[in-house]
């Protein structure tokens, strides 16, 4: 093995999540390159990918940050093998991946406050911030929510993706729960990208609103359902996303997020807003629509017992 070492170049492993180290610890065996982009190169194991990033990006589950600018520029295809020995990944003919200096990414469970809910403080820091997020996504915004072009297709899903966004806003609001399910499962997939842009909605979506401790934590069956219903009708990686998603792991600038939304931050909370908005094309974008109408639903249901 140390043979087929000195014939590669060695990668260095900076931070990795524990699902990700978990491989290491396995009997010898190999997956595939999925998909490879110039911060994150994706790697199919059996029905689960993992992911390569760049030393600029964030933690992210299933992910390991690598001391790597571009992808695209190392000498890699989407096909070629990625083999798993004596925790050494070994990618293709031309790398292996050593973890000697790699930091265990741990990160820590957020819970919601539930005594906020009726507080007006809280209330207002609430609507403040969705106001922040409405003018962020109204000027700087690429998303199809919010989609002003001339695509017939991209205006007719734009169309379809609000209908079923003020459907769902509606039924939580009326607390029709039964039906929410159905509604969750015809929102997956909808869309255009590697991540279609109403699962990055529902991702958003689901950070805030199903914290443990908020009022509606309870949904999480119902939009667990809806997941599970549709799982085929949107991409491998999309999928993955969402059922992490639904189990409160997210990738680590999410996760700041969330805390300062929960601990009411008197930070400025708009960088990490941009942050958000950075991710992909229009993920961020779509994952932010999410946040905004978690926020205004939390927002509602706190008003509702205020004095």
């Amino acid at each position: 093995m140390d043979t087929i070492k000195t014939q590669r170049q060695q990668l260095y492993g900076i931070s990795a999540d524990v699902a990700f180290l978990q491989l290491l610890d396995q009997p010898a065996f190999s997956g595939t390159v999925e998909q490879i982009f110039h911060k994150a190169l994706n790697i199919s194991v059996g029905d689960t990918l993992f992911t390569l990033l760049s030393t600029e990006l964030d933690n992210a589950p299933n992910s390991c940050r690598i001391l790597n600018n571009d992808f695209t520029r190392l000498n890699l295809q989407e096909g070629d093998q990625v083999y798993f020995s004596e925790k050494i990944i070994y990618l293709a003919d031309h790398y292996f991946l050593s973890f000697s200096f790699c930091q265990k990414w741990l990160p820590k469970e957020i819970f919601f406050n539930p005594n906020k809910i009726n507080q007006k403080q809280y209330l207002s820091f609430l609507n403040n911030k969705v106001n922040i997020i409405d003018e962020l996504l109204k000027t700087e915004g690429n998303s199809l929510f919010n989609y002003c072009g001339d695509n017939l297709f991209y205006l007719a899903t734009s169309e379809k993706l609000n209908l079923l966004r003020n459907e769902l806003i509606n039924v939580l609001l009326k607390q029709q729960y039964q039906i929410l399910p159905d509604i969750i499962k015809q929102f997956i997939g909808l869309g255009i990208g590697l991540t279609p842009s109403a699962d990055d909605y529902l991702v958003g979506l689901m950070a805030f609103l199903l914290l443990k401790h908020h009022p509606l934590q309870h949904l999480k069956c119902q939009f667990q359902q809806g997941i599970n219903n549709a799982r085929t009708t949107t991409t491998k990686v999309s999928a993955i996303t969402l059922e992490k998603a639904i189990n409160h792991q997210y990738r680590e600038n999410i996760l700041q997020l969330l805390q300062m939304l929960v601990a009411a931050s008197k930070k400025d909370i708009y960088p990490q807003f941009r942050q958000i908005l950075d991710i992909g094309s229009s993920s961020g974008s779509d994952m932010l629509f999410g946040i905004r109408d978690a926020l205004y639903l939390t927002h509602y249901f706190g008003e509702r017992y205020v004095d």
